[in-house]
């Protein structure tokens, strides 16, 4: 059994991850605009790869946190 703390620091690391290639699409973006006055494309399939399909994953991990945080084990069933 993987303790809840793994988790979450999954999740952090996850979370820090899409939020740091969500600012360097963006910052891209910007810089490229700004100097050559023509909007960046990019496509579909490369933000799929880069942010939603981590995002996917930080929902799952999610999940599985939650699961473990409200599952009730038997050694504190036998305490109450």
């Amino acid at each position: 059994m993987i303790p809840l703390g793994v988790y979450a620091l999954y999740s952090l690391l996850f979370y820090l991850c899409t939020r740091t290639i969500q600012f360097t699409i963006s910052y891209i973006k910007a810089y490229y605009k700004s100097s050559t006055g023509n909007e960046l494309l990019i496509s579909g399939t490369w933000k799929t790869v880069l942010l939603d399909a981590p995002e996917g994953i930080l929902v799952i991990l999610g999940a599985i946190a939650l699961y473990q945080f409200t599952k009730k084990s038997p050694e504190k069933m036998e305490s109450m």
